[in-house]
């Protein structure tokens, strides 16, 4: 049984002044979000042919998280994260599987804290 490729593009450290959060303030005053996106999929043709038709063009990819992160106001970082999926999934058909990290710094925890992550892993669906 022949198994795909599994070929992969990262986009690490994204930042984007967003307006997200479950505190009222989070969502005036908004912060800085930082995300990662990792897809998944057979991209060999575009490395063997060094055609960007074949792979995923990773301005197009930026795009299109930048867009779908600013589409609303997420109260979970949960909820967005998987937004984020879905959006990537819809528009980029070679997308076979996305994982998405989305970090919040400063969290009021009433303690100190760097970070707080979520990650969803989504794959597309196969018939």
């Amino acid at each position: 049984m022949h198994t795909p490729l599994r070929d992969r593009i990262r986009l690490h450290g994204i930042q984007i002044y967003a307006h997200h959060g479950a505190l009222e303030e989070e969502r005036t005053l908004g912060q800085l979000f930082e995300l990662d996106c990792e897809v998944a999929g057979d991209f060999g043709r575009g490395g063997s042919g060094d055609d960007l038709y074949w792979t995923v063009d990773y301005t197009l990819l930026f795009r299109e998280l930048e867009r779908a992160f600013l589409a609303d106001s997420y109260r979970l970082l949960e909820t967005c994260a998987t937004e984020l999926a879905k959006a990537v999934l819809t528009k980029f058909a070679s997308v076979d599987e996305v994982i998405i990290r989305v970090r919040k710094p400063h969290v009021p925890m009433g303690g100190v804290i760097r970070t707080v992550e979520v990650e969803v892993v989504r794959s597309r669906e196969h018939d």
